[in-house]
């Protein structure tokens, strides 16, 4: 008897509720009952939650207590509606008319990096055609050195003069290349963030409308 005593006593304390305490689950029960189109009363939520009726008691007058609380609160008059309403509209407009000037900023960087992309492109094609023909060029050279070799030293000595021009140019080419590849990927980088910044601001404008719309529900 004396530990169901202290036992109340606790009970009755103001006491925070805490995670999976008595007065979590009364207050929990309270909310399912309420959600299911129940009454909400000491001996229903006991039911429910399996709490001491000190506590389902008092989880009972705590919720009645706020539902009657703002059941007295007012509509808002027509003139706090429509002043609302208004700022929903300029919020709105605000909003949707700082994502369309961002989102056009980004789609014209989107489109002067695939313009940057498509030069850089036509660029590689035209270094490895000369890597190509200097290639063809080099292996040309070469069999004519060979050939004059057999002929004379000095001339033998000048192809090979001229093929060490052809192969010093070949180097020079492929080093463009390298270079106009290197941009090539850059661009694509950048493209790639402007490709993400877009992304995010059509997470914002999605954020702004179900702000937006959850204001419009509490007017409503």
């Amino acid at each position: 008897m004396s530990d169901e005593r202290n036992t109340g006593q606790q009970d009755l304390d103001p006491v925070a509720p805490q995670h999976g305490s008595p007065e979590a689950r009364a207050a929990e029960a309270a909310e399912a009952l309420a959600a299911e189109g129940g009454v909400v009363t000491a001996r229903a939520v006991r039911a429910r939650s399996g709490v001491r009726m000190t506590v389902a008691a008092e989880a009972a007058r705590v919720w009645n207590e706020r539902e009657s609380q703002a059941a007295l609160v007012p509509e808002p008059p027509a003139a706090v509606q429509a002043r609302l309403g208004a700022v929903w509209r300029e919020a709105f407009t605000l909003a949707r008319g700082e994502f369309e000037q961002s989102r056009a900023g980004w789609l014209a960087k989107v489109a002067q990096a695939e313009a940057e992309r498509d030069d850089a492109a036509e660029e590689i094609e035209r270094a490895e055609a000369e890597r190509d023909e200097a290639r063809r060029e080099t292996v040309t050279v070469r069999k004519q050195a060979a050939q004059a070799a057999a002929a004379a030293a000095e001339a033998a000595a000048g192809e090979r003069s001229r093929a060490d021009k052809a192969e010093a140019r070949l180097e020079a080419v492929e080093a463009e290349r390298d270079r106009v590849i290197g941009e090539r990927d850059r661009e694509q980088g950048r493209r790639e963030a402007a490709e993400n910044e877009a992304k995010r601001l059509e997470a914002d404008l999605s954020a702004a409308r179900e702000s937006i719309r959850a204001v419009k529900e509490q007017k409503n």
